[in-house]
């Protein structure tokens, strides 16, 4: 059974300050803070173009996944990359792999955002990579 009625999925970062990651996401990657929730924060939503995040503030998770370095990946799917990537050295993200051509179709890096997640931006080289959206 495959269901049609999905229109789309949002990863969600946790982490323990959620301030200081919509601050970091905002002056090192591009993205801009959508909507906070809550008094002192506890939810938050972030984009940069298509690309919508939500951040949470679950400390004890963010814990574990440094503690444990977990790393957990998030694909970043984009449109010129070189520019992007120049972008984010340029604001001194933490790139843990280069820009480099991958055998699966994509060209990609990573980036290690404070919480641990491993960010995976990615551009397609051919067609069919990509996650399709309705925008």
């Amino acid at each position: 059974m495959s269901l049609q009625n999905f229109s789309s999925a949002v990863p969600v970062i946790a982490t323990s300050d959620i301030r200081g990651t919509i601050r970091y996401f905002e002056q090192t990657l591009g993205f801009k803070q959508q909507w906070v929730w809550g008094d002192p924060p506890v939810y938050a939503g972030i984009r940069a173009g298509g690309a919508l995040l939500y951040v949470t503030h679950d400390p004890e998770l963010a814990s574990t996944i440094q503690e444990r370095r977990l790393a957990p990946d998030i694909f970043l799917w984009v449109t010129d990359i070189d520019s992007v990537y120049a972008q984010h050295r340029a604001s001194r993200a933490d790139i843990t792999e280069e820009l480099t051509a991958r055998p699966w179709g994509v060209r990609q890096y990573v980036v290690r955002e404070p919480n641990g997640y491993h960010l995976k931006v990615a551009e397609s080289q051919d067609e069919g990579h990509e996650p399709e959206t309705t925008e």
